[in-house]
């Protein structure tokens, strides 16, 4: 996450601060975490850029995938966050994207970022321990 743009869109407000903190320990550049789908279109349409969006599937309800397949057609990596098991085993329209089961601790997300880059450099460069789950 060194050095990395990041966009967050997670619905539970402890879990979006925490995975900002984990994101700023990381070495990210900046972190624009949104709560809701609205938001998040607000913000892609702006013409914001990003380097990594990590999404929930489903936030207050409301599919993300449209956005995500918006943040795709700017060739923007992204990951995926969810609490639903039917979601684990990945999101067919987004075949070989990662999808972090919750609750979720820093070293899943860690890795899932890393895989996206294919580079064990953001893992390396964390801090602190990677054993504490997210609520």
């Amino acid at each position: 996450m060194a050095g990395k743009r990041l966009l967050v869109l997670e619905d539970e407000y402890l879990i979006g601060l925490e995975l900002e903190r984990i994101a700023e320990e990381c070495g990210a550049k900046s972190v624009h975490v949104v709560s809701t789908i609205d938001q998040l279109m607000s913000w892609i349409n702006s013409g914001q850029i990003c380097d990594l969006a990590i999404l929930e599937v489903e936030a207050r309800g409301v599919s993300s995938l449209k956005a995500a397949s918006l943040l795709r057609t700017r060739d923007i990596p992204l990951l995926f966050t969810s609490a639903y098991d039917a979601d684990l085993s990945g999101i067919a329209e987004f075949a070989g994207t990662p999808v972090v089961g919750k609750p979720y601790g820093r070293s899943q997300i860690i890795r899932a970022v890393a895989s996206l880059s294919g580079s064990a450099n953001d893992q390396s460069s964390s801090k602190g321990n990677s054993s504490g789950e997210l609520v």
